[in-house]
């Protein structure tokens, strides 16, 4: 009896090791030379799942580390993933870019090629792991980048004074010390951003599910326009007047004109003329004035 009771402990506990899951890693480094160092520059990264951090520094080149983690249950399935899971990296006149290839999806071209967007490949057969691209860079401080992930990943951008896009689904976006022209969205998390020096011309952040919080410079000079469903907006600014509501013509589809009214909840800060605009639907907006 004991002999039998044994048994069967040990092939529970064999049981329970094989559907543990397993995983692989590799370490993928990438570098390249450029000869434009200003904002006409761009760098990309387009990832699905899987934080990406860039930082500026005074360098002349682009250093790139990404570190790729494959999960599952069986080595067959590891063995596959760390196969088909790569990234493509490329470099032409004004742009390098570094973006996640699989055989599960494929790249959605655009009239921007740093447009990041994948067509789902359905009749792909099924896969048996998971995967996670970690992106860790370095740029030349004054080009600009355009970065987005999607799943269970933030985005960290720091130093960098060229335009800043910066997109995410599930997960935060953190700009820091930054001091142009910027796009920030996310769906369900928060946006923080300290500016160095404030946009030249505009300033975009939304989020669904997430707070909003912008640290300022140089008195916040700006034209600030929000729109809020279930939250709050607090400041610090010294708004100095509400701005009327402007009328936008837009050409509709049957060759007619169409009319909206924009502007409608903007306030204006010193004689500032970036227009920057912040939208939550559950979430707070905080501006204050930086140190």
């Amino acid at each position: 009896m004991k002999n039998i009771k044994y048994l069967f402990l040990m092939l529970l506990l064999l049981s329970s090791v094989a559907g543990v899951a397993q995983n692989d890693r590799e370490t993928i480094k990438k570098s390249f030379t450029i000869t434009d160092f200003s904002e006409e520059m761009w760098f990309c990264v387009c990832n699905i799942e899987g934080d990406v951090e860039v930082e500026a520094y005074d360098g002349k080149t682009i250093e790139v580390v990404v570190e790729k983690r494959i999960r599952a249950k069986r080595d067959a399935d590891i063995a596959e993933g760390m196969e088909d899971v790569q990234v493509d990296f490329a470099q032409g006149e004004g742009f390098v870019r570094a973006r996640l290839s699989t055989p599960q999806n494929t790249f959605r071209e655009k009239d921007d090629s740093l447009a990041c967007g994948w067509n789902w490949n359905r009749r792909s057969d099924r896969v048996y792991y998971r995967y996670r691209l970690d992106f860790k860079v370095k740029v030349p401080r004054n080009i600009s980048v355009k970065i987005s992930t999607v799943n269970n990943s933030d985005l960290f951008i720091n130093g960098v004074k060229g335009q800043i896009y910066a997109n995410n689904v599930n997960g935060d976006v953190e700009l820091t010390d930054i001091a142009n022209d910027t796009k920030a969205h996310t769906v369900n998390g928060r946006i923080k951003v300290t500016y160095s020096s404030m946009p030249k011309e505009f300033a975009d952040f939304e989020t669904i599910n997430g707070d909003i919080e912008v640290y300022t410079a140089n008195q916040g000079a700006g034209i600030y326009s929000f729109d809020t469903r279930y939250g709050e907006v607090y400041s610090d600014l010294d708004f100095s007047k509400k701005l009327a509501p402007k009328m936008v013509t837009n050409k509709g589809k049957r060759g007619g004109s169409m009319y909206k009214i924009s502007n409608s909840n903007s306030y204006q800060v010193a004689n500032g003329s970036a227009e920057i605009d912040f939208k939550t639907l559950n979430g707070d907006i905080r501006i204050r004035k930086g140190k």
